[in-house]
């Protein structure tokens, strides 16, 4: 119990202040390649460290790896690295929160009414989403680009049980970040990105701190988790980490929408439904809008209506591990 809470306040807390440790990080280096340095390097000392007990991966793979490195890092994460250059690191978290909403009006399209937790959850991070951009300064192609990088995270996720891996989790997880550290490193490359700013040691250590903390320690202890606690348990770092990052840009003076406070409220409050399907709400709140949903039936059972690899994506949003 004491190794698992560990665990759970490591990705609490390392992946929640990976946004700010970002801010400081593009001070001197562009967004896309010192994401490729970060996951290039973490990634290829993962992979050698699981080399030691498991055989080299198979071509497919590899190609499992690019395609998530591709979807998840690269586009996941690299266009919130770019997105902070002009969007706070608590609005780009709270953005970025937006993963499981995605995942459920998928689901909700293709199976018609998801169950009255799930309508609730999305009514309310929409409503989030909404309030955070309702401040016309805040809409800029920045939180265009976190949102992007949202649906992108949430493609890799539903695609991610479907594909063929290595049976080590740790081994697939530095595979997908060493794939996407080479194409991160090539779209620098063609994009002709330069130095943003003299070298700091703000920027270099907090460069470090990504790599160490959020891509080796904070990965280890996610995949760790899968395999020894409960799933529902795991994804509530999906709405911790945004209550982390905002806090720490709060902290240290960044200039947040004035929806914030209640951003934070609805699209945590709605993320935490979202993780709770088997929740029983009220009828008579959700009853008259069911019509409005689509022509598939309403069933009262909503676990029922979802195929399993949607379950599987909405039980673990971080595709790398799945």
């Amino acid at each position: 119990m004491k190794t698992k809470m560990l665990a759970l306040a490591a990705i609490y807390l390392i992946w929640g202040s990976t946004f700010l440790a970002v801010r400081y990080v593009l001070e001197a280096f562009p967004p896309l390649a010192m994401s490729g340095a970060r996951f290039g390097l973490a990634g290829l000392l993962l992979f050698l460290f699981s080399l030691r007990s498991q055989p080299f991966p198979q071509m497919q793979h590899w190609r499992s790896a690019l395609l998530m490195g591709t979807l998840l890092l690269s586009t996941g994460t690299g266009l919130v690295a770019w997105a902070e250059q002009t969007v706070s690191s608590g609005q780009a978290a709270l953005l970025n929160a937006t993963t499981p909403i995605w995942i459920a009006l998928w689901s909700f399209y293709q199976k018609g009414y998801p169950g009255h937790p799930t309508v609730a959850g999305i009514s309310l991070a929409s409503l989030g989403l909404l309030a955070l951009m309702g401040d016309l300064g805040s809409l800029n192609s920045g939180t265009l680009a976190v949102l992007l990088a949202s649906i992108s995270w949430t493609v890799a996720t539903l695609l991610s049980p479907r594909l063929p891996k290595p049976e080590s989790s740790v081994q697939f997880s530095g595979m997908t970040m060493l794939a996407a550290g080479v194409v991160l490193s090539g779209l620098s490359l063609l994009s002709g990105e330069a130095m943003t700013g003299p070298v700091t040691a703000s920027a270099v250590w907090a460069w470090l701190y990504l790599v160490l903390a959020g891509s080796l320690a904070g990965m280890t202890a996610y995949t760790w988790l899968l395999r020894h606690a409960e799933a529902s348990l795991v994804a509530t770092h999906t709405y911790v980490n945004p209550l982390v990052a905002v806090g720490l840009a709060a902290l240290v003076g960044e200039t947040l929408p004035s929806t914030t406070p209640l951003a934070v409220l609805l699209i945590t409050s709605g993320v935490a439904l979202l993780s709770m399907p088997n929740l029983r709400l009220n009828q008579r709140v959700f009853r008259p809008w069911i019509p409005l949903v689509g022509h598939a039936r309403y069933r009262a059972e909503s676990a029922k209506q979802w195929p399993n690899h949607t379950k599987a994506a909405l039980n673990c949003y971080d595709a790398a591990a799945c």
